[in-house]
């Protein structure tokens, strides 16, 4: 049997990936024709069909599987060596980089700070910050599409790798001309109040609910508003209380637009991690934004 190039099998990968050969073409920015004679050349060098297009189905063959997970170890094999090389080299860091963040973290002192700094040493790096929701950036990661992100939520996957990052502090605002403001407050005071939650999906909604169980506020309704600064914006103009990292907060707080109330229990602080998948090598320029966002968080913290 004859060795299959790794090109053809990054082609090969990208197809199933995709989900078809035109949209695996545009992924790796190569004609569909080309793509097609790639696999074509695959299927004969090693002798059996990778690809079943019977009645309609696309996907791979049993064979096709098991040829994919071989595919990814030798590609990240591959993509080990060059980082390697490129360590001992002299020229300096260029390509791309693209990290994940939740919208809160970007919102955070560390990171912004991380990436300004990156840009700054690394101006040849093409930056790509992908903000979304914690199980969208997960899953991203999972299936290799960002190598590092910053997510607030607990994570407790043996396929990933994490770093724990400094925790997000939470408070629960009201508007500030809510009659409570600034007050302790027993939950059976806010009856009937509505609670502005994050969307479905989003690590903050999970939370804000775990705490809204707790309270049992008598009667509550709940709103869902799909970004913290819409929450903000709405429980300023008194449409609704919510708790939210303070961070995201701060500057309403100091333009007296919103107010803390505290209820028991109070709200604990959200752990942030960097994650990664366990068996992804990281770039030469994901290794210098990991170095920066403990950088970053250390000289905060100092």
């Amino acid at each position: 049997m004859t060795l299959p190039s790794l090109h053809r099998l990054r082609v090969f990968v990208a197809i199933v990936d995709a989900g078809s050969v035109s949209s695996g073409a545009r992924h790796l920015g190569i004609g569909q024709s080309t793509a097609s004679t790639h696999l074509r050349q695959l299927e004969v060098e090693v002798g059996t069909s990778l690809i079943d297009r019977t009645r309609g189905h696309f996907g791979p063959t049993e064979a096709g599987m098991i040829l994919v997970g071989h595919a990814r170890r030798l590609m990240n094999i591959a993509d080990e060596a060059v980082d390697d090389l490129a360590r001992i080299s002299l020229r300096p860091l260029t390509g791309s980089l693209a990290v994940g963040a939740t919208t809160t973290t970007t919102e955070g002192c560390f990171l912004p700070i991380a990436l300004q700094r990156f840009a700054s040493q690394y101006p040849d790096v093409a930056l790509n910050l992908q903000v979304d929701n914690s199980s969208t950036l997960l899953r991203r990661v999972r299936d290799g599409d960002v190598g590092v992100a910053v997510i607030a939520t607990e994570i407790d996957d043996p396929a990933l790798t994490t770093i724990a990052l400094s925790p997000e502090d939470q408070t629960v605002i009201v508007s500030s001309e809510h009659p409570l403001a600034g007050s302790s407050v027993d939950p059976h005071l806010l009856r009937s109040s509505v609670v502005l939650l994050r969307e479905e999906g989003s690590a903050t909604r999970q939370y804000q609910e775990s705490l809204l169980s707790q309270w049992r506020i008598p009667g509550a309704h709940t709103w869902t508003l799909t970004s913290t600064s819409a929450i903000v914006a709405a429980t300023a103009a008194g449409l609704g209380i919510s708790c939210l990292p303070v961070v995201v907060c701060r500057d309403a707080l100091a333009l007296g637009k919103i107010a803390e109330i505290h209820l028991e229990p109070a709200p604990p602080p959200r752990p942030v991690s960097l994650v990664r998948r366990s068996d992804h090598h990281l770039t030469r320029a994901e290794e210098h934004f990991v170095v920066l966002v403990q950088d970053a968080l250390d000289s905060l913290t100092r």
